[in-house]
């Protein structure tokens, strides 16, 4: 029985109805009541209920593995019993024919991998489906408490009163428990060893000529928009929207499968959120689709249900930590239950979001390790961080010569988002969330773009005027004033974005004609 298993109250309903969108990776048969089987050579693969589980056979018919969770491959979403995809058993190029054919998937998944006597798992890029192993445990799982069957043995390195009660994080692949330890991103676990190898970057250039940059886009734009309608397409979908980029983006991207998507919408925790409602429902009514406000007054939860959701929130995530403010305010509830949410992580690498500081300084970790919140900033100090910097160095020293020349972003993909979303989508059992734009091939397109370019947001401004200029015409939160009657002014509004619209234009007319052959 796992500790998690073990820890469950019977009042709390259905285990499998919590851990709905977890898995596990065990060579034992195991008792999960409600869990999907794959079993495989050595490896039995458990899936909850609801989080897709796929078989895998190469071109002739053989059987080399499962993909679980939403996983759109470079042609087709991979969905049904079981999938073919491009590889040969015989060729004995198999591994780098699948690492090259991973590269163009896009999602939030996990592939386990069988061949020649080996069996390998493979994540998403940033472990957004929840990636935990222990070698001394034997199992490979979405969450710590489903990777054990021992009591957990408290991590020496972290302060959980600062986690619980100060928001710190875990971080740097580290896990609540000493022996549990999360996979590293674009490295893929070795089975039989539980050793991590580095698979990703490739060969891969991230530097795009002037020429190139609208070709560039047009492909980002392309393969976003196809990852959105073949997610929309077969699940149902909601998409939040807001007053920032990576919201607006996302729409840009849907273009013909907008009327795909059930349900875009704005929770609306305080004022900030208050904002980002008036900003979204605008950008609707841009596009002339309806908008759901999500308001947290007209939503109550009972006492006895907050008190449940805490408790099996610690037990999901596997770590002491507060329920998102929409788990504790009941404005989840808006969304209806199971739906898939787009969520726009990843594009924020359009507006390097973590590039604080100048080249020279990204081999230096003290202000990366601060960025982690492993403590709050203002008590962030030369002991922790002395704690961590070997960690943090031996990570930077996996990077490939040209991930470096990214340094600062790959941080950012690797470390911060493993710990944040890596850790906390696996734990939310209401939605199953994912970013359309969660690939290796996006997100080195993005990575093209210099630093300079995307700290002033000029990718974001050129695809959203491209793809749909209508969005263009609303003011983000960072151009509109204090009223939020503001938006309702067309005429303020243009006003607003003039000078934003006409920048973007004649940069983009400047690449046209970059573009044009000589």
């Amino acid at each position: 029985m796992f500790e998690a298993q073990r820890l469950w109250k019977d009042h709390w309903g259905p285990f499998q109805d919590t851990f709905r969108y977890q898995y596990v990776l065990s060579r034992e048969t195991e008792s999960l009541e409600g869990f999907q089987h794959y079993r495989g050579r050595d490896w039995n693969l458990y899936a909850g209920p609801e989080l897709p589980m796929v078989g895998l056979q190469d071109q002739g018919g053989r059987t080399i593995g499962a993909v679980i969770g939403i996983a759109v491959g470079p042609d087709v979403l991979l969905t049904g019993p079981v999938v073919t995809l491009p590889l040969d058993t015989e060729s004995t190029d198999f591994w780098d024919a699948f690492e090259t054919y991973i590269i163009d998937v896009a999602g939030r998944f996990a592939f386990m991998m069988e061949h020649a006597g080996e069996t390998r798992f493979y994540t998403d890029p940033v472990g957004m489906i929840g990636a935990v192993h222990s070698k001394k445990d034997g199992h490979v799982a979405a969450s710590p408490l489903m990777a054990i069957k021992r009591p957990l043995e408290p991590n020496p390195k972290f302060d959980f009163d600062v986690i619980a009660n100060k928001g710190g994080k875990l971080a740097l692949f580290h896990t609540a428990d000493a022996h549990v330890r999360r996979l590293k991103p674009n490295h893929y676990l070795n089975l039989d060893t539980f050793e991590e190898h580095r698979f990703w970057p490739r060969d891969e250039v991230f530097a795009a000529d002037g020429d190139k940059v609208l070709n560039i886009y047009d492909e980002i734009s392309q393969r976003a928009r196809f990852n959105i309608g073949q997610i929309a397409n077969a699940f149902p979908c909601a998409m939040p929207v807001s007053g920032g980029q990576d919201s607006r983006l996302l729409m840009a991207f849907a273009g013909e499968h907008t009327s795909s998507i059930q349900q875009f919408y704005t929770h609306i925790n305080n004022y900030a959120t208050r904002r980002d409602d008036a900003i979204g429902r605008a950008l609707c009514n841009a596009i002339d689709i309806p908008h759901d406000t999500h308001d947290k007054r007209q939503f109550r939860l009972l006492r006895w249900e907050l008190k449940h959701s805490h408790e099996k929130y610690k037990l999901t995530l596997g770590a002491p930590s507060s329920l998102p403010k929409e788990y504790i305010n009941g404005v989840v509830k808006g969304v209806p239950d199971g739906h898939v949410i787009l969520r726009g992580h990843q594009t924020d690498l359009l507006r390097a979001v973590f590039v604080f500081q100048p080249k020279e300084r990204w081999q230096d970790p003290d202000w990366q390790l601060e960025r982690l919140i492993i403590v709050p900033r203002h008590e962030f100090n030369e002991e922790i961080a002395a704690k961590f910097r070997d960690e943090f160095m031996a990570w930077q020293r996996t990077l490939p010569e040209n991930a470096m020349s990214k340094a600062a972003d790959f941080m950012f993909l690797e470390v911060y988002y493993n710990s944040t979303v890596g850790a906390t989508f696996a734990a939310l059992w209401r939605h199953f969330y994912v970013s359309p734009f969660n690939s290796r091939r996006l997100i080195a397109l993005s990575l093209s773009f210099d630093e300079a370019q995307r700290r002033k947001s000029e990718p974001v401004f050129d695809i959203i005027e491209r793809e749909r200029p209508e969005l263009s015409l609303v003011p983000y939160d960072f151009e509109l004033p204090a009223s939020l009657s503001s938006i309702e002014d067309t005429r303020l509004c243009n006003e607003i974005t003039r000078k934003r619209r006409r920048q973007t234009r004649r940069r983009l007319s400047r690449y046209a004609q970059q573009s044009v052959p000589q």
